[in-house]
């Protein structure tokens, strides 16, 4: 089949150049992941309120016990959850970042930990064309990366790679809640240009794809924004009632779906059903 070369098709191509040099650029130039920690290391209890602990638990729940499979460490920085999957047992990971400096990091991260060559492979790679065969990777999973990228297009190529009930899982941010759009106004050196969270609509849209089961888990409603008033005033405290009541009016939001798209992050948990 002939390749579309439509002037539609051209301008896709080349704003898909555009957009991957300028995240090469931010993360090689300026290392944004650097200036992205700084910020946060304000705000510790960012990291550990509990419903966000309940996210990163089901992440946890399928990335371990990966005895055998092939994983697939998306947007991989320098390698820390490459070493993790390792650790649990996979086969082999690949790890793919746009960045070489992340890439020369992980690589050299894995092979002082000691694990063999043959069990590990780094590449710096643009994940809109993943240069990997069809139905490679058991396990895909990402923390913040899909939203740098044009979420259609790399969820294409996800499916292409995944084999057949493979899984994918990505933590993303959300764009809806308005005291999280004014701190990422105030914070552009942590992010990209082209950085985008997901809005709800293009959720919704996500869930409609054909050939995935997917599930979601939310956090971060009431709970991120109580999360930075107790990293200033009890910093060294972060299990405390603020906390806590936080965690349960946010429950019972989730479980009435009550703005959803308002929360901090979404964990897409996607099972590929079709071939």
């Amino acid at each position: 089949m002939k390749k579309d070369k439509t002037p539609g098709s051209i301008k896709l191509i080349a704003d898909l150049k555009r957009r991957v040099e300028r995240e090469q650029e931010a993360h090689d130039e300026y290392d944004v992941l650097a200036e992205n920690a700084r910020i946060k290391n304000r705000f510790p209890h960012l990291e550990i309120y509990p419903s966000l602990k309940i996210l990163l638990d089901e992440v946890h729940t399928h990335s371990s016990g990966l005895s055998g499979k092939t994983v697939l460490d998306y947007g991989c920085g320098r390698g820390e959850e490459s070493l993790n999957y390792l650790e649990h047992g996979a086969e082999k990971v690949y790890g793919i970042d746009i960045s070489i400096r992340y890439i020369e990091h992980a690589a050299m991260n894995a092979g002082r930990a000691g694990y063999p060559e043959d069990r590990y492979a780094f590449h710096v790679m643009d994940a809109h064309k993943l240069d990997f065969p069809d139905s490679t990777f058991d396990l895909v999973i990402g923390h913040a990366i899909l939203h740098h990228l044009d979420p259609w297009i790399a969820l294409q190529e996800i499916y292409r790679v995944l084999k057949p009930g493979g899984r994918l899982l990505l933590n993303e941010p959300l764009a809806d809640n308005p005291l999280l759009k004014l701190f990422r106004l105030l914070t552009p050196h942590a992010r990209t240009k082209d950085e985008k969270p997901f809005t709800g609509k293009q959720i919704e849209s996500i869930l409609q794809m054909q050939g995935w089961e997917s599930e979601l888990i939310f956090c971060g409603l009431i709970e991120a924004p109580t999360a930075m008033i107790t990293s200033v005033l009890m910093r060294h405290r972060s299990d405390n009632a603020l906390l806590r009541l936080a965690h349960t009016i946010e429950k019972w939001t989730h479980r009435h779906r009550i703005l959803l798209s308002w929360n901090q992050y979404v964990l897409l948990n996607m099972r590929k059903v079709g071939r």
